[in-house]
This record gives structure tokens, sequence and C-alpha cells, in this order.
């Protein structure tokens, strides 16, 4: 089975998650740039959810 991604979702992905930058990690997980980049992309990622969901629940 081939899983295919949305075109919608490659947009957005390119659109929020940016390069690599050491001064949006914490300190604490800054020796460790795979796991610090995750961690801010993940609470990007978040923080986007929650804007849309407030947002679909400003329209009703």
């Amino acid at each position: 089975m081939e899983t295919q991604i949305p075109i919608i979702v490659d947009v957005l992905y390119r659109y929020f998650v940016t390069d690599p930058n050491p001064k949006f990690w914490p300190e604490y997980i800054r020796d460790d740039p795979v796991k610090a980049h995750g961690l801010w992309s993940f609470y990007r990622g978040l923080c986007l959810g929650m804007q849309v969901s407030q947002a679909c629940l400003n329209t009703q």
C-alpha cells in the first residue's frame, strides 16, 4: 500500500516548517539538533492547530 500525502499537507509543511535555527530551541536540548528541531516543529504544529481550531469556532 502506497502512502500518499495530500498536496495541501506538502504546501503547509513547506510554509510552516522552517530550517533548523538554534535560537528557537530550549537551552537544555541545543546539543541535540535533531531532537531540538523536532520539538520546535511539533510545538509550532500544535500552535497552528490551535489557531485553526479557534478560527473554526469563531465562524459558528
